[in-house]
């Protein structure tokens, strides 16, 4: 099958499947969400499907939705904004912590993928097929992203109200484009990007892709387990006090928003993919009800954990700065370890069929969150800009709803398509088959069987002239 049929294909599986007959509409919705997990499962480069992986993408990709909202919500909603200091808002508006979850499970598939490889992280053979899986799968959602929301802002005349971002430098929107095009645009201009401000963090997790072969080379590469040992907690160290006292340029580049002040989450990844199977057996002799009850646990803290301070001038900051960063480094190991066990509720949780889908559509769901949310909560306060907290709350719950659709849809229609392996010989094939079947039917036909002698002749004549 071509490119071009695959995109149509898998609008009309989804909806002729639903609507074929208006009388079992509803069963048919129905049957349609029972079978979507299945349906839109994860593709993988390789390995086996892990579920319960997918969940703990569930829960940053919700910490990031959810709190994404209450930003908007304090900005735009009078009643929301005297909840400002609450500590509702305090655990629930803080879309950075799903964040630090996403660059640990980013280590922890990567390592996963460099481990099971039969090559060297540093090989030819390795590194064409780790970057090449980065670009193919991972780039070409993303650009479509930046031009669809470029072309409607720029055709439009659009300016989003109530944000934070979109008035930082650069100036020129057109630059801003490139720069994310480019995943530079923190280090450039030490903003986040206008058409998309999560998007700081997929330029952080580019530069890790680009540093993670070494870090697997000379990691993995240690015989001694001592010397791993030494060498994982000195990184893991490193990279606390790197968030603790982060620089905000170095060599004219601002790097506040790079990989230094967030390398402990990638490094925790490597660690506990590196260890996965001493972990799953200790955790397998531990009673179920215990690690499911320390999965939600750590859950609990890792999301009441407040933020620690940054350059500390005193040593009681300084302490207390570092416990917490240990501490939420100690929740999210504990989160893996009780998902990486034989069985638990935890791992139940996040196994869940419908779960693991939402957790799989995550990149797709943070692609398209934010203009969603700012979008519909910025023409929802025009309307009805003096709503009681109830009726936020509601507007809320409508919102990650429609964020959940758009996802799933960007997710069925965009994202799976580039998860096809071979999809730019496809894409090139169904072009160039396209572009002949144009030139066929422009190009004059040879023979005119229906006409006198005498008018075939004379076109022949032409043709050749």
């Amino acid at each position: 099958m071509g490119f071009f049929p695959i995109l149509s294909c898998r609008v009309r599986s989804l909806l002729s499947f639903a609507f074929t007959d208006a009388p079992m509409a509803l069963q048919n919705l129905l049957s349609l969400a029972a079978s979507l997990p299945t349906r839109l499962q994860r593709r993988l480069s390789g390995g086996v499907y892990r579920p319960e992986v997918d969940g703990l993408r569930f829960l940053a990709i919700a910490i990031v939705v959810v709190g994404h909202f209450v930003e908007r919500a304090l900005r735009f909603f009078p009643a929301a904004a005297e909840q400002r200091d609450s500590l509702v808002v305090e655990w629930i508006g803080r879309p950075g912590l799903g964040v630090q979850l996403f660059f640990c499970v980013s280590g922890f598939i990567l390592a996963g993928q460099a481990m099971r490889s039969r090559h060297g992280p540093l090989t030819g053979a390795f590194l064409r097929g780790y970057l090449s899986r980065r670009v193919l799968r991972i780039e070409p959602p993303y650009l479509i992203l930046l031009f669809v929301t470029f072309a409607a802002i720029t055709l439009t005349g659009y300016h989003p109200q109530g944000t934070n971002h979109f008035a930082a430098p650069p100036d020129s929107l057109t630059a801003s484009l490139f720069g994310s095009i480019f995943y530079l645009h923190g280090l450039i201009w030490g903003s986040f990007p206008r058409l998309f401000p999560p998007g700081w963090s997929l330029e952080v997790e580019v530069q890790f892709y680009l540093l993670a072969p070494l870090l697997f080379f000379l990691y993995f590469g240690l015989t001694r387990a001592w010397a791993r040992g030494l060498c994982g907690a000195a990184l893991l160290a490193a990279g606390v006090i790197a968030s603790t006292f982060p620089p905000r340029t170095l060599g004219g580049l601002d790097v506040y928003y790079s990989i230094l002040r967030f390398f402990q989450f990638f490094w925790l990844g490597i660690l506990l993919a590196h260890g996965r199977e001493a972990i799953a057996a200790a955790m397998g002799r531990l009673p179920r009800p215990l690690v499911g009850a320390a999965g939600f646990f750590a859950l609990f803290v890792f999301l009441a954990i407040p933020n620690p301070p940054e350059h500390p001038v005193t040593l009681s900051a300084l302490a207390s700065g570092l416990s917490l960063r240990a501490l939420t480094l100690a929740a999210t190991a504990t989160m893996f370890a009780c998902v990486l066990a034989p069985a638990s509720a935890f791992r139940s949780f996040c196994a869940y069929p419908w779960i693991s889908l939402i957790g799989g559509a995550c990149y797709s769901i943070y692609l398209t969150h934010l203009q969603t949310l700012q979008f519909v909560t910025g023409q929802i306060a025009k309307r009805v800009p003096d709503s009681p907290l109830a009726a936020i709350a509601l507007y809320g719950a409508l919102e990650i709803l429609l964020v959940l659709a758009v996802g799933l849809a960007y997710y069925a229609v965009i994202e799976r398509t580039f998860m096809i392996r071979d999809w730019p010989s496809r894409f090139w094939n169904a072009c160039a088959s396209r572009l002949r079947a144009g030139r066929t039917a422009q190009s004059p036909p040879e023979q005119l069987d229906d006409a006198p002698h005498g008018l075939r002749a004379n076109v022949a004549v032409e043709s050749k002239s």
